[in-house]
Formats: structure tokens, sequence, C-alpha cells
């Protein structure tokens, strides 16, 4: 090869690689704390922006800060600097409101958590082109669709870029899975639809790989049963402190993801989406996306009796998730 041709080659791969901003909303949360720091030396990146309405903010952007690498990292506290903080970013990840424990009352969690999302919507609803947006903030269920109506009535809703991040729910039965047949967890998946809650995920051991060799309905149940309590057991063994580490894993998941399918790479990604394809208006599972977006959610037509009826109840309580989240939001 010549030293032109090599030189023009060198140029063509350097000028057309794509640097891009992550903005973290609630970026001080435990959550929010722990993806920034795995976001801190992503090669993709070249600026990552944390922000929060928490006095300990500057302390957390100085802390990160202090972690080598290329990423650029800046900081902005209150609600009065979230439009700086959003400011040409391409994907935004919600990791910011109330952690429910034990004692927090239902009303006050989905209060609190309705009025962050709802804050951090009008003001995405403003940015032109409009970024990636990443929910991981809790419930999902009901707060994907409130954001939805949030961006809907400012006129600038876009399906294709609205997340509810799930990949958490794929780890798990991915992880459970691997231990109950004596296999490696890298070497399996577990495909995992339905909603982001106790009585609406439906781990699919019947798309399962490899494939269960003593696969039965009872098997599909007690797995189903111990699969659906991990939050509530891993709250139990962290003495009333919700899961973070395995929620921010999967947070970078999803912005990795995302940053790739920007680059123009094929991509995937585990949400909570507006689909009307599967009996409700919203519905989890592996998606397909582009750089502009949502391309379609991965279908699945073989399913057991049992996963049909599981399928069925979390239709109904997906539906009641969706209403309760519209209700709450009229309230705030």
């Amino acid at each position: 090869m010549n030293k032109l041709l090599s030189k023009n080659l060198f140029q063509l791969f350097t000028t057309s690689k794509r640097h891009y901003q992550v903005t973290v909303a609630g970026g001080a949360s435990d959550v929010g704390q722990t993806l920034c720091l795995l976001l801190r030396t992503e090669p993709a990146i070249t600026r990552l922006v944390i922000h929060d309405s928490k006095a300990h903010t500057p302390g957390v952007v100085l802390d990160v800060s202090h972690i080598p690498g290329e990423v650029q990292v800046q900081g902005y506290t209150g609600d009065d600097t979230l439009d700086l903080a959003l400011k040409n970013a391409h994907v935004v990840i919600a990791a910011g409101g109330l952690v429910r424990k034990p004692g927090i009352p239902e009303k006050l969690w989905l209060s609190n958590n309705t009025a962050f999302i709802k804050t951090l919507s009008m003001r995405v609803a403003k940015m032109n082109p409009a970024p990636f947006l990443g929910i991981i903030t809790e419930p999902i269920n009901c707060l994907v669709p409130i954001a939805t109506e949030v961006l809907t009535n400012n006129g600038t809703y876009d399906p294709r870029k609205l997340f509810g991040i799930t990949g958490v729910d794929a780890l798990r039965a991915q992880t459970l899975y691997a231990d109950e047949n004596n296999i490696s967890a890298r070497n399996c998946i577990v495909p995992v639809i339905g909603g982001h809650s106790e009585n609406t995920l439906i781990p699919l051991l019947s798309q399962s790989h490899p494939a269960s060799p003593t696969l039965d309905a009872k098997m599909s149940q007690d797995f189903t049963l111990k699969y659906r309590k991990f939050d509530e057991k891993i709250i139990n063994a962290k003495r009333g402190h919700s899961p973070v580490l395995s929620v921010a894993y999967s947070a970078l998941l999803f912005t990795r993801s995302v940053l790739n399918a920007l680059d123009g790479r094929r991509a995937r990604v585990h949400a909570f989406i507006e689909n009307n394809d599967f009996g409700t208006a919203y519905f989890g599972g592996l998606v397909d996306i582009n750089n502009e977006g949502v391309k379609e959610m991965i279908r699945y037509t073989t399913l057991t009796e049992y996963e049909c009826h599981l399928l069925e109840q979390s239709f109904q309580e997906l539906r009641k998730d969706v209403l309760k989240g519209k209700k709450v939001l009229e309230l705030t």
C-alpha cells in the first residue's frame, strides 16, 4: 500500500468516527453514580454530563473525574441548570427520583418519581434533534407512558426514541438459568418479555439457548416464581436497599447499544416501549434499533401454554399500570 493511499485511509477512519454526549439525569443517585462510573471510560463518549438536584452532585462529578479517561466530565446542579445539562446530548438516561424502601408509601414514591420524569420529559421535548431517552427510574411500567404523555402534549413525541431500560431482567434470567443448568452464563440466553414488575415479567424458557433437556410445565413455573422474587430477595439481603449494581450495568449495556446504533452498526436493546402488537399499548422485550431509534421488537411464535397464560395476566397488569401512571400525572 503506497503512502498516499495509507494516509487517505487513515484520514477516512479518523475523521468519520463520531463521538457522543451522554447526560445522566439523577446522576447523584446510587444508580446514577454507579452508571457514571461505568460510562467514564467508554471510548465512544466524548462528554459525560452529570445532573442532579442533590447538594452533593459537585462531589460526585469531582469523584468521577478522578478516574483516568478520555471522557470529559461535566456536572450541573439544580432544576435551573437542566437545560444546560441536556444541551447537545445524544443519549439521556433518567436515573433520578425516589428509591422505594420499606416504610415509603407507594403514593409518595410514585408521585415523586412522576414529578421527576415529567420535568425531565418537558425539557427533553425542547431538544432538536430529539435524543434517545432511556428511563431506569421506577416504576418503569408507569413512567414510560407518563413520558409519552408529556412529550406528546409538547408536540415532540417520537416513539422510536423513548425506552424503559429493562436489561436487568434479561441478565437475571440468564444467570438463574445458567445456575439451574450448570452452564456458563455467558453461553446462554433467556428472552424476557412483558413488563418490568413482578407480575408482568415473563421469562421464556421455551426460547432459551441452549435448550433445557428437562423443560416441562413444573420447571417453568418453579423458575418463574423464583425469578420474579429476585427484587424482593435482593432488598431483603441488602437490608431494605434496592438493587443498584446490576441495574446500572444494564443501563451501561443499553447506552453502548444505542451508541453502536448511532454509528450505523446493528444493535439490540432490552426495553419497555410503546407497542400495540401484543394486546397492550406498551410492552417489553428485545428490540432492534438503528440510528433513528426503534425498528422492531423481536416476536416469538412457539410459546408454551403456561407462557401464554402468563402473557394474558401480564396484559391485564400492564393496562392497570398505564392507567395508574396517567392518573398520577394528572395530579402532579
